[in-house]
């Protein structure tokens, strides 16, 4: 399996004091990021970024809205997760240090999977037999389950394609361009994997994620990613 990003978004009560967040942030993560770009304005629309941060390598981002906060780690290995969760355990301290109190976290993990036929992969255990045609092109699934009564995982299951385009029509717009004369290059089973503590958050009053929550959702994620994504294509068990 190999693993294509990890990220974490933290949500918050709309923030409006970035000043104190960017100096923060430029005091701990100075050897991450040389650059941040802060917005002068607070944009209506809560989802825009008012900081942005790309380190030099292109390997991590930060974005920061007023609602919310995502960090994502690209070109990773199952092996950089240490340093993936030391990371994010800090970026909640500085966030937590500002005054920001973090409603609800959400932990990804992208990965794929190269597989000869994908399709039939991800049907043979999953789907009913009844849907799967020779008709039945792509699938895209999504399985959402609580866990312990605290957190929601989220496993989403697709079928991908790496297609070569002909070189005559390698320019033109994506609906343009006819795959008659294209090659299939290689086949994925792509996975997006999330624990979050949304559930927690829903039907706890007055919820917020601490610390402890934080650090539980990864330990979980830790230990239960390769077996969750395993015991959903082979066995069809959640």
């Amino acid at each position: 399996m190999n693993i294509n990003s990890f990220s974490i978004t933290f949500w918050f009560n709309p923030y409006s004091n970035y000043k104190e967040m960017l100096s923060t942030l430029q005091d701990t993560f100075k050897s991450e990021f040389s650059n941040y770009n802060l917005r002068a304005d607070n944009p209506t629309n809560l989802f825009i970024p008012i900081i942005n941060a790309i380190n030099k390598d292109l390997k991590t981002r930060l974005l920061i809205s007023q609602i919310n906060c995502q960090y994502f780690m690209d070109k990773v290995t199952f092996n950089d997760f240490a340093d993936f969760k030391e990371k994010i355990l800090t970026l909640y301290d500085n966030l937590t240090a500002v005054g920001v109190e973090i409603l609800y976290s959400s932990v990804y993990i992208d990965a794929n999977i190269v597989e000869k036929n994908s399709l039939s992969k991800i049907t043979k255990n999953i789907l009913s037999k009844k849907l799967c045609s020779s008709d039945l092109i792509d699938v895209a699934l999504t399985f959402s389950k609580k866990h312990e009564d605290l957190f929601y995982k989220i496993i989403n299951v697709l079928n991908k394609k790496q297609i070569k385009i002909d070189q005559n029509e390698i320019n033109l717009p994506l609906p343009l361009i006819s795959l008659t004369n294209s090659v299939i290059e290689k086949e994925l089973i792509e996975i997006q994997y999330e624990i979050n503590d949304k559930y927690s958050f829903d039907y706890t009053k007055k919820y917020h994620t601490t610390d402890f929550y934080l650090n539980k959702m990864l330990y979980i994620l830790e230990q239960d990613f390769a077996s969750d994504v395993t015991n959903l294509l082979e066995k069809g068990e959640l």
